[in-house]
């Protein structure tokens, strides 16, 4: 129930106490016992105001809904410019983000566990893609990309990141996990695709790449541990081409060659 308080009542009630008359108990009690004034209205001789508490209700909704989906909107913005476009694989952006963000929390996790924390980066270059978009032409190149995305995807748990930081350049981020398991772990998945082949207008094309692997842990800075496993894939990679036909190694003078081979 809403109380009404009028001027008139305000002015018995002065009177009461004022006029000389004798006090009124009973009058005096009634105003007690009204309900406190709730969202009703209050009437003097100047003007009313009414509150509704509902249509109060109904803004605040309102303007809550309006926030939440601007922050949605505001998120998607921010996932489009961390995503590449062509295989949904975090780019090179999102990557680096995703990076410092785990070398923080190997940083925490160490300081619990003395020490302990960290895991294993590991960077792909793909071989022999140029001549793919020679051959082929870039529409083959790009569907031979989306097909790497999804092995190197399906080849990682759930917790490790799979990026793309441009071109034919993809990097891993194996959590949890020290060298030589990252180690022997890359050497299975570059075994896998090895096996594997992107089919393209009845020509398979195989799937090949050389990597480097650098551990990380809460005392590292991102930037020297993609230096370090950058230098590591290109000596791979620099391992795993052949030599040209007729090319001998410099042998040291006064030694002569022992069963010298070339490799095609």
């Amino acid at each position: 129930m809403n109380a009404v308080v009028t001027a008139q009542d305000l002015e018995a009630i002065a009177a009461d106490h004022h006029d000389g008359l004798p006090f009124d108990r009973g009058n005096h009690d009634r105003l007690l016992r009204m309900p406190p004034l709730r969202g009703g209205r209050i009437a003097h001789s100047a003007a009313i105001v009414t509150v509704e508490a509902p249509a109060l209700e109904s803004q605040l909704a309102e303007a809550r809904a309006t926030i939440a989906e601007q922050r949605d909107r505001i998120a998607y913005l921010e996932s489009l410019s961390m995503t590449d476009e062509l295989t949904g694989l975090l780019n090179r952006r999102g990557f680096f983000s995703h990076f410092r963000r785990e070398i923080a929390a190997a940083r925490r996790q160490g300081a619990k566990e003395n020490g302990k924390g960290g895991g294993v980066l590991v960077i792909i270059d793909l071989d022999g893609f140029k001549r793919i978009n020679d051959t082929h032409g870039h529409i083959a190149g790009d569907a031979y990309l989306r097909q790497v995305a999804q092995l190197l995807v399906g080849s990682v748990r759930e917790e490790d990141v799979v990026a793309r930081l441009g071109g034919d350049e993809f990097a891993l981020l194996l959590t949890n996990t020290d060298a030589d398991c990252g180690d022997v772990r890359v050497r299975q998945i570059a075994a896998a695709a090895g096996r594997s082949c992107v089919r393209w207008n009845n020509t398979d094309l195989p799937v090949r790449f050389s990597f480097g692997v650098q551990s990380y842990g809460g005392d590292d800075r991102e930037e020297d541990v993609i230096r370090l496993a950058d230098s590591r894939m290109y000596s791979n990679k620099a391992g795993r081409r052949p030599r040209p036909a007729g090319r001998k190694t410099a042998q040291p003078s006064g030694h002569r060659p022992v069963n010298a081979r070339t490799t095609a």
